[in-house]
């Protein structure tokens, strides 16, 4: 079975898509080896998400050392958290389909071969699930892994571990300083994670 990315490597007819490739950083001697493109929701408004242009990396490196051509590119993601009690949860739930079609798209367009996923949170990983059924080629998926769960201290002075925005929202409506819910905050979301 010929590779998807073969019609790009050979003839006349695409020795402009092969110069646009090397002048992204492709290698010509590595042309005809397996183009895996990554699909990364690295972004630096997610907590979920801020730690993955490294994982993006070292997936890239792997890529290489067994003999691939890693082309990586980002999607979005929307943090439910912040997005929520304003307009921004408008934009929470139709991102999903964005980020497919982005996948999508970027796949199609460029005639990867596979496909490395990286997602995190509620949105993006049904997103990249979407887009990897409906590319139909070899997928692999990368979580960036799980938040730890933080602590809080409730207003009796218990300390709760696996606390959650409504252990948050009770401690915090008891008239506390700025300076209080801000190491609350700080306590509660204490590692990258999703």
């Amino acid at each position: 079975m010929e590779m998807r990315s073969a019609k790009l490597m050979n003839g006349r007819v695409f020795a402009g898509a092969r110069a646009l490739y090397r002048a992204a950083g492709v290698d010509g001697k590595d042309f005809g080896k397996p183009i895996i493109a990554i699909a990364n929701s690295f972004d630096e408004f997610l907590p979920g998400h801020v730690h993955l242009n490294k994982v993006g990396r070292l997936i890239s490196e792997a890529i290489k050392e067994a003999g691939g051509i890693p082309r990586e590119f980002n999607t979005m993601a929307v943090d439910d958290g912040i997005a929520m009690g304003h307009t921004g949860m408008l934009y929470s739930l139709p991102s999903r389909d964005i980020i497919a079609d982005t996948v999508e798209y970027q796949v199609n367009a460029h005639c990867a071969d596979a496909l490395i996923c990286i997602p995190n949170c509620d949105k993006v990983v049904p997103g990249m699930l979407m887009a990897a059924l409906r590319l139909n080629i070899p997928t692999v998926f990368v979580s960036g892994g799980p938040m730890e769960a933080g602590t809080t201290v409730l207003p009796d002075g218990t300390v709760k571990k696996n606390t959650d925005l409504i252990d948050v929202m009770y401690a915090s409506a008891l008239n506390k300083t700025i300076i209080k819910l801000w190491e609350q905050r700080i306590m509660i979301v204490p590692f990258v994670g999703a």
